[in-house]
């Protein structure tokens, strides 16, 4: 189980996009309302918080916002959810997280709503060594990658180093579960010529090595962005 010293009692759960590339797939659900193995995705993320010792959820959330937010309202999860509106959330998903600024804790998880995991994986990022960085999940064997798609990392030295999809060469995959702290916030806003996305704050964070990366051996899993993503995912959890 989590140390409780070290794992945060938080996470945060972004959910706000679009989700266009499942087309039909959904039937006019938004993506976190998407079910895998008959569960919502975003009741698999919530799971995943959950088991990894979490009080609180902060779910953000843009398009579809009612729908998604009357499906929490019936959760059976034990955390406590609070519901952020990105109005945004056309833009890059690091504006999701500035969302979320106001109500963040010191250190929190920060999860994808779409990523499925076969089994739970949050508490292998609180590790003692580690305290006072920030931590990602990396995949060094990911299956079935879409290599164009991934957000790749670069590692040196047991630090994350770069982190991108223009990475090139690169060490792991980006799982998309971390563990932050408020640093992320001042990271995002000084992004500079472009839009902040995630990649693109905790990128900086990287460029300060103060990203540290956790390798998730043993522990397939699915970003589930298209059609075929789902069938993996469905397959995954069988």
């Amino acid at each position: 189980m989590p140390d409780g010293k070290l794992s945060p009692r938080q996470t945060v759960i972004l959910a706000a996009g679009n989700g266009y590339r499942l087309g039909d797939l959904g039937q006019g659900l938004p993506k976190p309302l998407l079910r895998v193995r008959g569960k919502p995705l975003i009741e698999h993320a919530l799971g995943q918080a959950a088991e990894a010792g979490c009080e609180e959820a902060i779910v953000v959330l843009g398009h579809a916002a009612e729908q998604i937010e009357g499906q929490l309202a019936r959760s059976a999860t034990p955390l406590r959810i609070r519901v952020v509106l990105n109005p945004e959330y056309h833009l890059p998903n690091g504006m999701s997280l500035l969302a979320a600024e106001p109500f963040a804790d010191e250190r929190f998880f920060l999860q994808m709503a779409d990523h499925v995991f076969k089994e739970p994986v949050l508490r292998r990022l609180s590790d003692p060594a580690l305290d006072g960085a920030a931590r990602l999940l990396v995949d060094h064997a990911p299956r079935d990658l879409d290599e164009a798609d991934a957000t790749k990392v670069r590692i040196r030295d047991g630090r994350v180093t770069a982190i991108g999809k223009e990475v090139m060469p690169y060490d792991a995959v980006d799982a998309g579960c971390f563990i932050l702290d408020r640093r992320v916030f001042a990271a995002l806003r000084g992004v500079q010529g472009e839009a902040a996305s995630v990649s693109a704050g905790v990128g900086q964070l990287a460029q300060g090595r103060a990203l540290a990366p956790i390798p998730l051996e043993g522990v397939t899993w699915v970003d589930v962005d298209t059609p075929a993503d789902w069938k993996r995912a469905e397959a995954l959890l069988a």
